[in-house]
């Protein structure tokens, strides 16, 4: 298990409370002292550009912190997240896993919490079929005027979508536990406050006592990176007109879309890993037990593999994003169909206001509030 991952069950109202103000009192100040990986886990998307310039270039590992490495080029990434002797479990801290975080301890804070041990598991890949797609369609038909992309149409088609998938009805009450499980991809590498914490538990369980141990993680985890994928690769259009005119001109080209939305803006920014053994990695020599944070959306832009990398258009042809890996087909299969729905229902759709992202969400960036509307909605 990694260092200092608890289970937040485990443990008093007080004891969580001081472990997670610690790690994110260490985070602040490694911020303040101008670590970038530090910044980007404090939320900094206003200069996650800039930072990921900054740690380009060679070598392509960087020790961010005392034996915690990261890297922003996709060679590097890529050569990482295949490694067998690097994974997301550090079997020789096993007697950590269950202690509380504290500023005199021996290592650094690498992993915040853990809810079931879900990131210590292989997950095996979730497809869809074209009666999900249906549901899709359906939800979309009911759009107009001015609404909430994200609230009134990204999460609820994905949930109702992924729980037919699990063999369950759409309720409004498995939409709100979803709703609540929001950080849980996030919650090993950030913080999230007592609160947010005691939801994520509270709705998982909840999730868990409808759909069954078997489905929990499709309906809490796959629903996120989908309603994100959608709520993205929308944007990504919008802020590109000529794009979206490509789509509108033929909507069939929502998957290509969707592809570019996975190397653009993923909807799982950064993975870590754990050396299970002394290695070198890009000729830099990495002890066992150290942490490798590969940031997936820096290296989806690294100009030594892709052709304007800052640019979004959907006619690229390069095809070496790694936020694939982590990302279910099916997730893939229903943002297209949702992008393709809109566009084709809703040609002259259009921000309607600010793009609202939660708190503590530095892995994802999940998207809280989307306002669009149609031309004179």
């Amino acid at each position: 298990m990694t260092r200092h991952q608890i289970d937040p069950r485990q443990h008093s109202d007080s004891d969580l409370a001081r472990h997670l103000l610690t790690v994110r009192g260490v985070q602040w100040l490694h911020g303040d002292r101008g670590v970038p990986l530090a910044l980007l886990l404090r939320g900094d998307d206003a200069g996650r550009d800039a930072l990921h310039k900054e740690l380009r270039g060679h070598p392509a590992l960087r020790q961010s912190d005392v034996d915690v490495w990261v890297t922003a080029e996709h060679a590097s990434a890529a050569a990482i997240l295949t490694d067998p002797r690097l994974a997301v479990r550090d079997a020789r801290a096993a007697g950590r896993r269950k202690r509380i975080y504290t500023l005199d301890a021996a290592t650094t804070p690498k992993h915040v919490l853990a809810v079931d041990d879900l990131l210590d598991l292989d997950h095996a890949p979730v497809y869809g079929t074209p009666e999900l797609d249906e549901i899709v369609r359906t939800r979309a038909a009911g759009l107009g005027g001015r609404f909430d992309l994200m609230t009134d149409f990204a999460r609820p088609a994905a949930v109702e979508a992924l729980a037919a998938l699990a063999g369950m009805p759409y309720s409004p009450r498995l939409a709100d536990l979803v709703a609540g499980t929001v950080p849980v991809l996030d919650v090993r590498l950030c913080p999230p406050t007592l609160a947010m914490a005691r939801t994520l538990v509270a709705c998982w369980d909840g999730i868990k006592d409808m759909v069954g141990e078997r489905h929990v993680v499709t309906l809490a985890v796959t629903s996120h990176v989908t309603a994100n994928l959608i709520c993205g690769t929308v944007l990504a259009l919008l802020d590109h007109p000529d794009q979206w005119a490509l789509l509108r001109a033929d909507p069939s080209l929502a998957g290509r879309a969707v592809a570019e939305t996975l190397r653009f803006d993923p909807p799982i920014r950064m993975a870590s890993r754990i050396a299970g053994e002394d290695l070198v990695l890009g000729g830099v020599p990495v002890k066992a037990g150290d942490q490798v944070v590969v940031l997936i959306d820096a290296a989806n832009r690294d100009p030594a593999v892709f052709a304007e990398p800052d640019r979004y258009y959907v006619a690229r042809t390069e095809n070496a994003t790694l936020a694939d890996r982590f990302v279910a087909p099916v997730a893939s299969r229903l943002a297209a169909e949702a992008v393709r729905a809109l566009v084709s229902r809703l040609p002259d759709l259009r921000p309607a206001g600010p793009v609202v992202r939660y708190m503590r969400c530095p892995v994802t960036g999940s998207v809280a509030r989307c306002p669009v509307s149609e031309a004179g909605g």
